[in-house]
């Protein structure tokens, strides 16, 4: 099996993006949109309606159902890729969609699960990482493309993932967070693998998706503003195959080698420190040094640091200079005297 990219779904898209709805008055069409929302009104006639809130990488825009097409509706669990059939109308100066028929979206049929994240919720700081996990989608080869747009589109991770802190008090410890720190080593992740095992053709992606998602436990354990409950009680190592479960199964049934490659990855950065011994697959210590250099960027142990560190304990300093020197001894000089 060699890396080959996914064709492009062929699937109707006539309405286009949420920005260019406000172009489109009066139009009739399909579109794919994430939808993260939906309350029930009652306007001042007294008649019902079913308000939805769609999404994707370029806005929000907000639909209304009334009840001649609410039996056309079937609203999955939040936040899920939709097709929607809907006409754009534009009120106050706003565009909206009347919307005649709503469908959860077979992820097969998504082009893409970064076009449907809605940027503007992602904080600023984080909008580098997010535009580099939109290169990594559109650079996977299949199956693996298709299986980084189900672990994104899995209403537990989609947009909790662009907001978790990546830990509470130490590195990437603001909201994004767990986003910069899961996409900034991903280049780095491909040409180590690639110069290690360079006749491998599936080892560099797999330490690309193996870095990307080894700290999504995350999500369960730091949070984006506070702890969730229970948070410390199970590692975060272990909530990310967890979380991920499904997903390899799917995965497996495509490409079994494939999941297997990621398991072993995942399983080696769950079991402790001390008892780790040299995983069998490479990308695993590619993957864990990586990690360990992120987190480090953060520690600022610079020139300065150094510096500054040895004037203010300079027996600490000696302590150590007399250690590696009484270590690198010659025999006979050890017995002098």
């Amino acid at each position: 099996m060699t890396p080959s990219h996914s064709p492009s779904p062929d699937r109707p898209h006539t309405l286009g993006t949420i920005d260019s709805l406000i172009g489109k008055n009066g139009q009739t069409g399909t579109g794919i949109y994430l939808l993260s929302g939906y309350t029930e009104h009652v306007g001042h006639s007294g008649q019902p309606r079913l308000q939805l809130t769609l999404e994707d990488a370029r806005g929000r825009v907000t639909g209304f159902v009334w009840p001649e097409a609410r039996s056309a509706m079937t609203c999955p669990a939040m936040p899920s890729p939709v097709s929607v059939r809907a006409t754009v109308q534009i009120f106050e100066e706003r565009a909206q969609l009347k919307v005649q028929g709503l469908a959860p979206l077979d992820l097969s049929h998504v082009p893409s699960a970064t076009e449907l994240l809605p940027r503007h919720r992602c904080p600023e700081i984080a909008h580098p990482a997010l535009d580099r996990l939109t290169h990594l989608e559109h650079d996977l080869p299949a199956p693996l493309d298709g299986f980084l747009r189900e672990v994104l589109l899995d209403p537990r991770i989609s947009l909790p993932f662009m907001r978790c802190r990546a830990s509470v008090n130490h590195h990437h410890a603001f909201v994004g967070g767990l986003l910069v720190h899961s996409t900034e080593m991903l280049d780095l992740a491909h040409e180590i693998t690639r110069r290690s095992i360079p006749d491998d053709d599936w080892s560099s992606y797999l330490a690309q998706l193996g870095y990307l998602l080894h700290d999504l436990g995350k999500l369960r354990s730091v949070g984006e503003l506070r702890r969730p409950r229970y948070g410390l009680v199970v590692p975060h190592e272990i909530m990310t195959i967890e979380m991920l479960t499904p997903h390899l199964r799917s995965l497996e049934q495509r490409a079994p080698d494939l999941a297997v490659a990621l398991r072993h990855l995942f399983a080696h950065m769950a079991t402790p420190h001390r008892v780790r011994t040299t995983p069998q697959h490479v990308i695993a210590q590619v993957v864990t040094r990586l990690d360990q250099w992120s987190t480090a960027t953060h520690n600022r142990r610079d020139l300065r640091h150094l510096l500054n560190g040895s004037r203010k304990f300079p027996h600490r300093q000696t302590r150590r200079l007399r250690a590696v020197t009484d270590s690198h001894r010659q025999p006979w000089a050890q017995n002098e005297g």
